[in-house]
């Protein structure tokens, strides 16, 4: 006869642990000591790739919107810097498993999309549709943004990593498409980077 009391207590830190490693999740690095550096007399160009020709463009004017409440940001003239955001999302399902949140638009594969036009794409396309999950009720999103923010040489002056999943928040019942779940990375992560401006912090 299997005791439960020792059954449940030897699941309890099992779930527990399969728990905390499944909510969502951010690192972050910073090689700034006073936040003026990365803000004083700069300029930073926006710069988006997903690999969706849409998506692109809505994550393009959430990260203008979030991020140009702290760092300045400028669509045209000469940059000192650049914020490159990568993302990539799955839809998951509670009847039909996991998919991709969104197709591939051919063409823009390994292109910037920097609110005018791609920068360092492999070639033209256009797309008849967008196609992007719409999403449901019972559907929700796992999702990836990598955000890093550049001087004029290249150099890492700060970055994010940011993992969401969706079906271990609240915020996933409302968080059901991609476009709705980069507009949450992004604010997440540019919060993120507010704290750090304001703290100073080195987050090595």
């Amino acid at each position: 006869m299997v005791n439960s009391k020792r059954v449940c207590f030897f699941l309890f830190p099992v779930i527990l642990f399969l728990a905390l490693n499944a909510c969502s999740s951010m690192q972050t690095y910073s090689s700034f000591q006073d936040a003026q550096t990365i803000v004083k007399n700069q300029s930073y160009q926006v710069r988006v790739r997903t690999g969706n020709e849409v998506m692109d463009k809505l994550i393009y004017e959430f990260a203008y919107l979030e991020f140009g409440k702290y760092l300045p940001i400028a669509e045209q003239g000469s940059f000192t810097g650049t914020v490159d955001i990568i993302f990539a999302s799955s839809s998951e399902s509670a009847f039909v498993g996991s998919s991709a949140g969104y197709a591939t638009t051919i063409g823009y594969v390994n292109g910037w999309y920097t609110g005018t036009g791609y920068v360092g794409a492999t070639g033209t396309a256009s797309t008849v549709s967008s196609g992007i999950s719409s999403g449901g009720t019972f559907t929700w999103q796992n999702s990836t943004m990598l955000v890093i923010l550049k001087d004029s040489e290249g150099r890492r002056l700060w970055s994010a990593d940011y993992k969401y999943k969706g079906g271990w928040e609240m915020s996933g019942w409302s968080v059901n498409t991609p476009q709705e779940a980069a507009r949450l990375c992004v604010q997440r992560v540019a919060e993120k980077l507010k704290q750090d401006l304001t703290s100073g912090n080195n987050n090595r």
